[in-house]
């Protein structure tokens, strides 16, 4: 008999990202591969990617993007490890009604960079492990997003859409995996290029951690 309100069976361990989450992140990662293979390599939605890697990006197929697209988090940075940067971004600022409301997105870069930033900010508010783990969110930065009312966070997106990028760029062997190993279709090497991240993800929040709590780690 499953437990009441859940689908996991008694006894067994619920997984540590829910269903729903993972749907959203796949969605939201192949949309902005798509949006990165729409890009020229001078772009800057495609700026950090060296000219080979965003070739061969741009060489892959649909199914071949959807594999990439099927990681357990985001592919897609907003600089949360630079805790500075978005203390200053989420700064206390008067801003009237009229800029609050005006119209935001004006292209398919900001539209999605907004969609994403506040899939963001819900996730942060119910569950600060998922957010961790999807987008690499430090405690301090959850901190000061989740204080955010919803506007603030559409013209975070709206006016800082250039924060958005690729993660990890210059990891020399995390997207050249990726694409190797999803047009092989090779299931064993894609999942042991996405656990890199997985690695990658825990070395950031590592740095981002205040000296008091990592010694308490130890």
């Amino acid at each position: 008999m499953k437990n009441k309100g859940t689908d996991v069976l008694p006894g067994v361990i619920a997984p540590v990202l829910r269903a729903d989450l993972l749907a959203r992140i796949h969605t939201l990662n192949a949309d902005y591969l798509e949006l990165l293979a729409t890009q020229s390599a001078a772009s800057e939605l495609s700026s950090g990617l060296p000219p080979r890697v965003h070739a061969a990006l741009l060489a892959l197929g649909p199914s071949e993007r959807q594999r990439i697209a099927r990681t357990p988090y985001a592919l897609y940075s907003f600089r949360f490890d630079e805790v500075r940067f978005w203390q200053k971004l989420c700064a206390p600022a008067a801003d009237s009604l009229a800029h609050r409301y005006r119209a935001a997105a004006t292209s398919m870069i900001d539209a999605f960079c907004e969609l994403a930033l506040i899939d963001v900010w819900q996730v942060a508010q119910t569950d600060a492990l998922a957010a961790r783990l999807l987008y690499g969110l430090p405690d301090v930065v959850r901190t000061l997003l989740i204080a955010q009312p919803l506007w603030r966070i559409k013209r975070i997106a709206a006016e800082h859409s250039r924060v958005l990028a690729p993660r990890w760029p210059a990891n020399r062997r995390y997207w050249p995996d990726l694409i190797r190993f999803a047009q092989e279709n090779d299931a064993v090497g894609l999942r042991t290029a996405q656990l890199l991240g997985t690695q990658l993800i825990g070395c950031e929040l590592d740095r981002c951690s205040p000296p008091r709590l990592k010694s308490l780690a130890l």
